[in-house]
């Protein structure tokens, strides 16, 4: 294992697509707080560092599923991983060599993006409004965040040879958690009542409409659904620490960290299993 992880760590720091994720998420952090406080000053609005901190988990899928999919499926495509299989090494060693270090690529990436958004925020923005303990939660639940997409990512890169289809499937996968936690959000976001409102009709009359029942407000069963999933999902999770909406941040880790055992579960079982070519 540790022979495995040291070449991983060695050609992960020697990998090009990786310092570009590196670079990309730097500016991410550093690009939030120079909006704000150009809305700011032109504006006259307060903003705070709290309100960019933790933008970066919004892109943090994406880069990932893109840098995940490509790192582990050269091994494939270059039969690193037979050549690794026919010197003796383990399958579930090498799965979990591999998961470790995309884990350890989605933590830098996730603290280079917290570093950049600190050194330009606090002197543009100022200091935390947020009461330390809970910078540190918020902070544990995007590492946690980062570390179940790479486990998601290597999971549908280990068992598929092809890098190519490998790539198109992982990011799809990203944009798809995306957009589903948009979508539920939206859902949820739908108000039980339209509020009571007043306007002049044609003939100059003033027309008083009552509240009413807003027929797209999501209640019973399905909204106790789209509670769980918008917890559950990836993506409900990286909006919702990107919006600072969390609750309940222990939910978040547990959740992400049930993904994590159930990926990697799954993923060394087809991975033992798996006919390579």
């Amino acid at each position: 294992m540790n022979k495995l992880l040291t070449a991983n760590i060695f050609r992960l720091f020697k990998n090009k697509l990786f310092w570009i994720a590196v670079i990309f998420m730097a500016a991410v952090g550093a690009g939030f707080p120079l909006t704000n406080h150009h809305f700011m000053v032109k504006n006259d609005y307060p903003q705070h560092i709290d309100n960019s901190f933790f933008m970066g988990t919004v892109f943090i899928g994406v880069v990932l599923s893109v840098f995940c999919s490509l790192f582990v499926g050269t091994e494939y495509h270059d039969g690193t991983i037979r050549n690794k299989i026919i010197v003796g090494q383990k399958r579930p060693v090498i799965y979990v060599s591999n998961l470790l270090t995309c884990i350890f690529a989605g933590i830098i990436l996730c603290s280079v993006c917290f570093l950049a958004c600190l050194c330009v925020g606090i002197p543009l923005l100022g200091t935390f409004r947020m009461k330390p303990d809970t910078v540190l939660l918020f902070i544990l639940c995007a590492l946690l965040l980062a570390s179940a997409f790479s486990s998601l990512f290597t999971f549908l890169t280990m068992v598929n040879q092809s890098k190519a289809a490998s790539a198109v499937l992982c990011i799809l996968t990203a944009f798809l958690l995306f957009f589903a936690a948009t979508y539920i959000q939206a859902q949820l976001s739908e108000p039980e009542m339209y509020d009571r409102y007043v306007y002049m009709d044609r003939e100059g009359n003033i027309v008083t409409e009552e509240p009413e029942p807003n027929p797209n407000y999501v209640s019973g069963t399905k909204r106790e659904i789209y509670e769980f999933l918008n917890d559950f999902l990836l993506g409900g999770q990286s909006l919702r620490i990107a919006q600072m909406n969390v609750q309940h941040p222990w939910i978040f880790m547990f959740y992400s960290g049930i993904t994590i055992v159930v990926t990697t579960g799954a993923g060394i079982l087809i991975f033992q299993k798996k006919d390579l070519k």
